[in-house]
C-alpha cells in the first residue's frame, strides 16, 4: 500500500483552521441579551447598538412574514368568495394569524386523537384552553382559506418557468436563508434524506422503504451531527434534466455543501451519494468526505469490491493519493470510502451485541468509527422535529411542507438559544438548568398567542349594527331554518321569519327575548 499523503495546511488561515479543529460558534445575533430597559442610545457600546439593530431587523422580518400570510389568506378568501360566497367568513388580522400559529404549536405539544377534542365541552376530555381563545368554526375557516404565497403569477404546469413549490416558495427561501445565516456549523456535517409524510396524490411523492416514514415528500438535508441543527435543505421534485455528467446523489451533495466549500469541513453521506468522482471534486475544493459506497460504483478497485472477508473485524484497505477505500467485515462486509482518514492510524473498536446478549469489542478502522459517530445528523434533526410536530391532516400537499418548514425554524431557534451563552438558565441554587424543547415551544406559543381573544358573535353583531347602521326589523328571510332561541332552549321549531339586521331565524314569541338577551343595553338591563 502506498504511504498516506499528508495534508498540506500551509495555505489555510486561522479561521479555516478553527473549522478544521472542530471549534464552533453561534452567530452573535442569537446571543443577544435583552436585559436593558433603557431605550436611549446615549453611551451605549457600538456592539450593543449593532445587536439591538439586528434584533429589530429580525422582528421586522418575522412580522413581515406573518403579514404576508395575512394578506395572502385574505386575498385567496376574496377570490373564493367570488366563486362561492361564504357569509361566515371575515378577513383575518395580524394578531389572529399569530395566535393561529401559536395554537398549532400548542396542538403539537398536547396531542389529541382529533381536532374536535380541543373544543370539547366535557372538562374531562378538554386537553387545553384553545376553545377559550378561538371558536372551532373560526379555526376551520382560517384553515380552509390559509395561504402563504401568491401563485397567480406562476406559469401553468408544463410551461417554462413553472415553479412546483410556488405555494410555499417565499417561506421556503426565508427559512433556508435564516438557517444558513444564523449558525456557524461544526467541522463535521451530514448529508442525507428526510421524509415528510403524505399519502395523497402528488407527482413527486416518493416511496423509501428503509425510512420510518415510507411515503411522502423527499427532502435532501444537510445537518450538524453534534446537535441536529439543519443547515440547508432541498426539496426533491422528481427527475430533472440537470448536469448530465453527474448523478442525482452527486449533484445534491454539491448543491448542499457549496456554502461551506474550501473551509476544511468533513462531509458524511451514505451509499446513495458516495462516488469516487464526488469525493475527488470535494477534495479539490478543500473539503473532505467519508461515506459508505455500493459495490457496483465506478472508480473503486475490484480487489476491494470482490473481497470475501469472513471473520468479523477483519478489513482490507487500498489507497489512491488521499482517497482510501476500505472493506470491513461486520455481520456483513461494509465498504467505506474516505478522504479524511489516515490508514496508518491505529485501529479502534466498536461494540457489537452477541446472540447471548453480551457486548463484544470488534476491531475496526478509524474511518468506520467516525462514520458511525457523525452520520446521524439528519436522523437527530428528524427526532427533534418529530417530538412536537405541527403536521395536521390536510387535502393540500403544500401545507405538509409548510408545517415542516415551521418545525425546522422552531428547532433551529431552540438549538441557537440552547447554545447561546446569554440564554443559559439557572436554578434557584445557581446550578445550570438545561433548556428543553418543550419549554421553548411552550414559551413561543404563549408569545405568539399573547392576549388574543376572539370576539364572540354577540360582540360581532354589535359592531356590525354600529358600523354598518343596521336596524333590527322582523322580516321574512325566505328560507325556513331552526329558530335560534328555541334551539338554545332545547326545542326544535322551524320558521322562515326572523331578524333582518341580525340575520337569524326567530319565532314571533322568541323575537323580543332574543334581542333582550343579545343586546341588554337596548332594554336598559
Amino acid at each position: 500500500m502506498a504511504s498516506f499523503h499528508d495534508n498540506d495546511f500551509s495555505d489555510i488561515d486561522d479561521t479555516e483552521m478553527e473549522y478544521m479543529m472542530g471549534f464552533n460558534e453561534t452567530v452573535n445575533d442569537s446571543d443577544i441579551s435583552m436585559s436593558s430597559d433603557d431605550d436611549s442610545d446615549d453611551d451605549v457600546p457600538l456592539v450593543d447598538l449593532i445587536q439591538r439593530q439586528n434584533v429589530n431587523r429580525r422582528d421586522e422580518e418575522v412580522g413581515g412574514m406573518i403579514q404576508q400570510i395575512v394578506d395572502e389568506t385574505n386575498k385567496y378568501a376574496t377570490k373564493k368568495q367570488l366563486e362561492k360566497p361564504d357569509d361566515k367568513w371575515r378577513n383575518v388580522t395580524f394578531s389572529e394569524i399569530r395566535a393561529y400559529l401559536g395554537f398549532q404549536i400548542v396542538m403539537g405539544i398536547i396531542a389529541a386523537p382529533n381536532l374536535d377534542m380541543y373544543w370539547s365541552s366535557d372538562p374531562m376530555f378538554s386537553p387545553c384552553g384553545i376553545k377559550e381563545r378561538m371558536t372551532r368554526d373560526r379555526y376551520d375557516k382560517i384553515s380552509k382559506y390559509f395561504h402563504v404565497a401568491d401563485t397567480s403569477c406562476n406559469p401553468a404546469r408544463g410551461q417554462p418557468g413553472h415553479d412546483k413549490l410556488s405555494h410555499v416558495r417565499p417561506i421556503l427561501e426565508a427559512v433556508r436563508v435564516n438557517l444558513m445565516a444564523n449558525y456557524k456549523p461544526h467541522r463535521e456535517t451530514t448529508v442525507d434524506e428526510a421524509m415528510i409524510g403524505y399519502t395523497g396524490r402528488l407527482g413527486s411523492k416518493q416511496y423509501v422503504p428503509m425510512k420510518p416514514t415510507k411515503r411522502g415528500i423527499k427532502v435532501w438535508v444537510r445537518a450538524d451531527p453534534h446537535n441536529g441543527y439543519v443547515n440547508d435543505i432541498q426539496v426533491y421534485l422528481g427527475k430533472e434534466n440537470r448536469d448530465g455528467d453527474k448523478g442525482l446523489g452527486e449533484r445534491v451533495v454539491m448543491d448542499l455543501v457549496t456554502p461551506i466549500l474550501n473551509r476544511g469541513h468533513h462531509v458524511y453521506c451514505d451509499n446513495y451519494f458516495t462516488t469516487a468522482g464526488l469525493f475527488e471534486e470535494l477534495q479539490q475544493q478543500g473539503t473532505y468526505a467519508c461515506g459508505t459506497f455500493r459495490s457496483n460504483r465506478r472508480g473503486i478497485p475490484d480487489e476491494i469490491k470482490q473481497q470475501k472477508l469472513k471473520e468479523q473485524g477483519t478489513s482490507i484497505m487500498m489507497q489512491k493519493e488521499n482517497m482510501v477505500a476500505t472493506a470491513w467485515r461486520d455481520k456483513k462486509t461494509v465498504f467505506i470510502l474516505s478522504t479524511n482518514f489516515d490508514p496508518t492510524t491505529p485501529r479502534t473498536t466498536v461494540q457489537r451485541r452477541q446472540k447471548d446478549g453480551s457486548q463484544k469489542d470488534v476491531s475496526c478502522p478509524e474511518s468506520v468509527r467516525n462514520y458511525t459517530k457523525y452520520m446521524n445528523g439528519v436522523d437527530h434533526a428528524d427526532q427533534l422535529r418529530a417530538m412536537y410536530s405541527l403536521a395536521r391532516k390536510s387535502a393540500k400537499w403544500w401545507k405538509y411542507l409548510f408545517w415542516f418548514l415551521v418545525d425546522l425554524a422552531i428547532v433551529g431557534a431552540y438549538i441557537l438559544m440552547k447554545e447561546s451563552p446569554n440564554h443559559q438558565q439557572k436554578t434557584r441554587t445557581g446550578k445550570p438548568k438545561p433548556l428543553t424543547q418543550l419549554d421553548f415551544r411552550k414559551k413561543l406559543a404563549k408569545q405568539l398567542i399573547g392576549d388574543f381573544m376572539q370576539k364572540r358573535k354577540r360582540d360581532v353583531l354589535k359592531e356590525n349594527i354600529q358600523l354598518q347602521g343596521r336596524i333590527c326589523w322582523p322580516a321574512n328571510l325566505g328560507k325556513r331554518r331552526t329558530c335560534k332561541m328555541c334551539s338554545k332552549n332545547g326545542k326544535r321549531r322551524e320558521t322562515q321569519y326572523g331578524c333582518e339586521g341580525c340575520g337569524v331565524n326567530l319565532c314571533v314569541e322568541c323575537y323580543k327575548p332574543y334581542h333582550v338577551e343579545t343586546f341588554p343595553e337596548r332594554s336598559g338591563k
